[in-house]
């Protein structure tokens, strides 16, 4: 068996067949992996602090040569409280991935020499190195699956809607995130 032999015995459909059902397998893995991945950053809470307050005051520092040099004092005023958010809350999603391209190539050569050609009858023989040498035969085969993957959103439908109710404005005032 020849190894151009081999390549061509190979059903071409079933090829195709085999590498769409491996995309499949393998979209399905992602899916349920991102998916996975959703449900773990919408129960990983932080504490989340939503401002923190600087206060700079000048401050004389020295008097050279008759002239006043001053500089600036920072003081940090003690944060707000810590806001207990899920890291959804806070905007970080998980990473989907789709498949989009896909390729199978394949290839064969053969090279006779004219020696081949000038025999009579037929002939068989399986293809050594000596005999591919002594009569300028030679076989080459080659394949390719290839396929291309990109990241893309998370589905519309699995990110919530954060609606924000600030009490600490009058009138309270709400937001949605769209």
């Amino acid at each position: 068996m020849s190894v151009g032999q081999d390549l061509l015995d190979v059903p071409f459909p079933k090829m195709v067949l085999s590498l769409a059902q491996a995309i499949s397998k393998g979209q399905m893995a992602m899916d349920l992996a991102s998916l996975n991945t959703l449900k773990i950053l919408a129960k990983t809470k932080f504490d989340w602090i939503p401002e923190v307050t600087e206060v700079l005051q000048r401050v004389k520092i020295d008097t050279v040569g008759g002239v006043d040099v001053s500089g600036v004092d920072v003081q940090l005023l003690a944060p707000r409280t810590g806001v207990q958010l899920t890291m959804i809350q806070a905007g970080i999603l998980p990473t989907f991935y789709q498949f989009t391209e896909s390729i199978i190539e394949f290839g064969a050569s053969v090279e006779v020499s004219a020696d081949f050609l000038f025999a009579s009858g037929t002939f068989s023989s399986h293809v050594n190195y000596k005999t591919a040498n002594k009569y300028s035969y030679s076989v080459d085969g080659s394949s390719l699956l290839r396929t291309t993957l990109k990241p893309t959103p998370p589905p519309t439908r699995l990110v919530p809607k954060f609606i924000t109710v600030n009490t600490l404005v009058t009138p309270p005032t709400v937001t949605t995130s769209d």
